[in-house]
């Protein structure tokens, strides 16, 4: 379901689901309802070792890129090649900039400047893990802009709409409002699959060096490698990435808002949803998911795993061996693993 990383946490720890797919780990407390995100459906409970707490692993699954796809019509056709700078994009969605005539994105045209359009900022209504990446990237790099705009500091899932700012639900609901006839000087944001699945044009955001560039596989693997990530074993966010050199990484390749999406997996050999043949089909997926089908990741959007990531997903596959020893592993490591960044 495209129900958003927020609900899709949610429905694990509920046993809704055998497993989830989330951009960001458990965050301990709703930043918009108050309510607790955490594995257990009860509340009260500590995780990992609650009563109804669900024992799980985060998992690297693929890299992609936060992306802004747009609609700017001049004459009858489409804008392709508009570029902007962080601080251009954070004050067009804190609703500082409202017309694509403004000095700023015409600054950062090389002088070339749009018609007298108002825009239209499209956020999403739904816990997004995109509003997460995005709103991280604007309080750690443009605070002073976005945090007199959200009412304090940190990152949220819930992006305040203001303004006239339109929030749609869910990936398919931005792209899909974007697209639309209505939409003409809309801006929203997506991971790159959804503009390029529609083939719409999406904002060359300037990097660190200076350069303007689009979220394509390389671009993102590039930044990527200045992705610090929590190799503590013992620790409940083992993988979990902190993005802060990403953002400020100088070479002129860079996509700045790249990220890593996660699966979280039940470990529990007492997991009251799974059984021998679940694991299994769990396993065999997972085993496709970060070797061979890695190489289908670019053409769509986003970009493959490297090495040390797939090893430190393999090692997190083999904890449902340790919860049921029926699972079968043999021949699931690199030196089978045909993923597209590494020979095996």
């Amino acid at each position: 379901t495209s129900t958003g990383s927020a609900q899709g946490r949610k429905d694990f720890a509920n046993k809704t689901t055998d497993f989830a797919v989330s951009d960001i780990g458990y965050l301990g407390r709703d930043t918009l309802t108050g309510d607790a995100d955490v594995p257990c459906t009860n509340p009260n409970d500590i995780p990992p070792n609650g009563s109804s707490c669900r024992q799980y692993a985060y998992l690297p699954i693929v890299a992609g890129g936060t992306s802004f796809p747009y609609q700017i019509k001049v004459a009858g056709k489409k804008v392709r090649n508009l570029r902007l700078s962080g601080q251009t994009l954070a004050k067009i969605f804190t609703n500082q900039i409202t017309n694509w005539n403004d000095a700023a994105i015409t600054a950062d045209n090389n002088g070339r400047k749009l018609p007298n359009i108002p825009i239209i900022p499209v956020v999403h209504s739904e816990g997004s893990g995109s509003t997460a990446q995005f709103t991280r990237y604007l309080n750690k790099m443009y605070p002073n802009i976005w945090q007199p705009f959200f009412g304090q500091s940190g990152s949220t899932e819930y992006f305040p709409r203001k303004g006239s700012a339109i929030a749609q639900n869910g990936s398919d609901g931005v792209i899909n409002f974007l697209t639309s006839s209505a939409a003409n000087g809309a801006i929203g944001y997506d991971e790159y699959s959804y503009a390029l699945a529609k083939n719409y044009p999406v904002v060359k955001l300037q990097n660190a060096a200076g350069y303007f560039a689009l979220p394509t596989q390389y671009n993102v693997a590039v930044a990527l490698t200045q992705a610090k990530i929590n190799m503590d074993k013992t620790s409940p966010d083992y993988l979990l990435q902190n993005l802060d050199g990403v953002y400020t990484y100088n070479d002129k390749r860079t996509y700045p808002l790249s990220s890593y999406s996660y699966m979280i997996i039940p470990t529990s050999s007492g997991d009251s949803r799974m059984t021998t043949g679940k694991r299994q089909t769990l396993a065999d997926y997972l085993y496709y998911s970060i070797c061979q089908g890695q190489a289908e990741m670019g053409p769509i959007g986003y970009s493959p795993l490297p090495i040390n990531l797939v090893q430190a997903s393999f090692d997190q596959t083999a904890k449902l061996k340790v919860a049921d020893p029926n699972v079968d592993l043999t021949k699931r490591n690199v030196t089978t693993c045909n993923n597209p960044t590494f020979v095996p």
